[in-house]
Order: structure tokens, then sequence, then C-alpha cells
């Protein structure tokens, strides 16, 4: 089973409250979101990727 993906407002809302110096750690516990999902969207948004998610490809079964 695949988790869902998150709306790229509240990776947005991460991303502010990083901004605003917040650490990864206490960003994911203020939106309820994983610490590694925190410290992947902040590590991209370093790097310019964009907020939103990343598409994936699925092949049938």
């Amino acid at each position: 089973m695949m988790a869902r993906a998150l709306s790229g407002d509240l990776r947005s809302r991460v991303l502010m409250a990083s901004d605003d110096g917040a650490s990864a750690r206490q960003a994911a516990a203020q939106f309820g979101v994983g610490v590694s999902s925190a410290i992947r969207w902040i590590a991209r948004a370093k790097i310019g990727e964009a907020a939103t998610a990343r598409t994936t490809t699925r092949f049938a079964p």
C-alpha cells in the first residue's frame, strides 16, 4: 500500500516555517507530517526544485 501524496499547500507551509527559522523536525511536528518528508522537501527547495509532488510512473501488473 502506498502513502497518499500530501497537498502542495501543506508542503508550502512546511517550507515557509523553515524559512522563518523552524527546523525540519519542528515544522514536521507543527503540520503533522513525517520528519523525513519535511527534510526532503526543505532539501529540494534549497537546490531550487519545485515544492510540488513528484510524478511517479506506475506500470500495470
